[in-house]
């Protein structure tokens, strides 16, 4: 009896020591050492993430031989091991800002919310008038204060780009005082016709006669040649969106739309410098001018374009953009 027990636990033995490969019934011979190995899970070595490949390892069951494995990135950008996070994104003068759920790895986005429009966008809403009043073919209102639009009609007009192309170098050159290595200030020094100025002075100028002279003086104190300054504006137009605009200071020529001069217009009355020197020019060039009574913050007129702006209670400016041939003189004292 005995040795049926013994002869019965060696059989147990033998079973345990025989035993079955990877779905293919292979044996295990420990005898000899020979065996099919028998893998486990795989665990990370270097994670594969959505730009780059990783690498895995996985042991042996049996004699705990270690293979490893290069883990490719996925072709489906959407499988891939993302690492989101939310970004806030501040507006830009020509950009939307908005929050944005994207990969902090590689461009993919998922979810952008808390869409805000670009700082200088002028926005319609409900009350935005769309007929003109009886001989103007094109009215842009709005304010700076909160940029809704009273009127919008005719925005894409060409429109006398003349304001246009003083107001773009009036604002390409506070961007360079603004800068945070400004080297420049508005008492720097400026040779005009043997001369010396102070750039505040020649701004005023410029804004009041736009005349060439004053553009090559104000360039040459930037460091710039024609081509570079020139540059330098179109590089302003493109940062504020205006992309109907072209100008040539040197030429004295430039195309505008109603809409763009609208948002130059809107950028320029954030400039304390520039309002201070169209006040100047407006007294200078249009002596007593009023509107309801009060003198504008701004104003231009030629033979179809009309721009005023009024300074509001709380420091911020209304402006009214009209255009057409046959203009009654007093309408803006009847839509501001």
């Amino acid at each position: 009896m005995r040795k049926i027990r013994i002869l019965a636990l060696f059989s147990l033995l033998s079973l345990l020591l025989v035993s079955c490969g990877e779905d293919m019934g292979d044996s295990y011979l420990y005898e000899t050492g020979e065996h099919t190995h028998v893998y486990g899970n795989r665990y990370d070595v270097v994670a594969v993430t959505c730009i780059a490949e990783g690498t895995d390892i996985r042991y042996c069951k049996i004699c705990h031989e270690a293979v490893t494995s290069t883990v490719h990135v996925p072709e489906d950008i959407a499988a891939r091991a993302h690492d989101f996070a939310d970004t806030v994104v501040l507006p830009t003068e020509s950009g939307e800002g908005y929050t944005a759920r994207q990969c902090t790895l590689c461009p993919y986005l998922i979810e952008r919310t808390d869409v805000v429009p670009p700082l200088y966008a002028l926005l319609t809403y409900g009350e935005t008038a769309t007929v003109a009043p009886d001989g103007v073919s094109a009215l842009i209102m709005s304010d700076t204060d909160t940029h809704l639009l009273s009127y919008l009609v005719g925005a894409d007009n060409e429109v006398p780009s003349d304001l246009a192309l003083r107001l773009a170098v009036g604002i390409t050159l506070t961007d360079e005082l603004n800068r945070s290595d400004a080297t420049l200030t508005d008492q720097s020094p400026v040779i005009y016709l043997g001369n010396s100025y102070t750039l505040r002075e020649m701004v005023y100028e410029w804004l009041l006669h736009g005349d060439v002279d004053v553009v090559r003086a104000l360039a040459a104190t930037l460091g710039d040649d024609e081509a570079g300054f020139t540059a330098r504006v179109a590089a302003r137009l493109h940062k504020l969106g205006t992309l109907h605009t072209a100008v040539d200071p040197f030429a004295m020529t430039a195309t505008a739309t109603l809409g763009d001069t609208a948002t130059l217009l809107a950028r320029a009355l954030d400039e304390p410098l520039l309002v201070e020197a169209c006040g100047n020019a407006v007294r200078a060039q249009y002596g007593l001018v009023r509107i309801n009574g009060a003198r504008p913050a701004f104003y231009f007129s030629s033979t179809t374009l009309r721009v005023s702006a009024m300074a509001e209670n709380n420091g911020s400016y209304r402006f009214l953009l009209l255009f057409g041939s046959d203009m009654p003189s007093d309408l803006e004292n009847s839509l501001f």
